[in-house]
């Protein structure tokens, strides 16, 4: 309840720091969540960067160095089938290619309410640099 009376707060720097976002990639190989559109507004609380024409190894790569750069990012939905447990029940991810798509290339860019502008412009510096290659 304590965190109501901030929301609006918190979804004004959501908004920000994902419009910061847009406009620091938006000439990259990438596709984004649309987070605002007519009819549709987003809480924000997530970041889903496509980086297109790379595959998992290539973005998990990419997760590394921004990792050694000081950078958490992740990966969100990972398919259930990759998931050990359900492999055990015998489900194989070749029987659910659109999972598997949505997974393939997606990185989660951090996207929380204390980071500063200077935080929010080396993450873009730093993901530019690894997936703009």
């Amino acid at each position: 309840l304590v965190q109501l009376k901030r929301y609006r707060a918190i979804e004004e720097r959501r908004k920000e720091i994902i419009l910061k976002y847009n406009e620091g990639l938006k000439d990259l190989p990438v596709s984004v969540l649309n987070h605002f559109a007519p009819g549709n507004v987003s809480s924000g609380h997530l970041y889903l960067v496509r980086v297109k024409g790379k595959n998992r190894e290539q973005c998990n790569e990419i997760i590394d160095y921004m990792a050694r750069d000081g950078i958490a990012t992740n990966v969100h939905y990972k398919p259930l089938p990759l998931l050990s447990a359900y492999k055990n029940m015998g489900f194989d991810i070749k029987d659910f290619p659109n999972a598997y798509l949505m997974f393939e290339n997606e990185i989660t860019l951090p996207l929380h309410t204390k980071l500063t502008d200077e935080e929010v412009d080396y993450i873009i510096a730093r993901f530019r640099k690894y997936a703009g290659e």
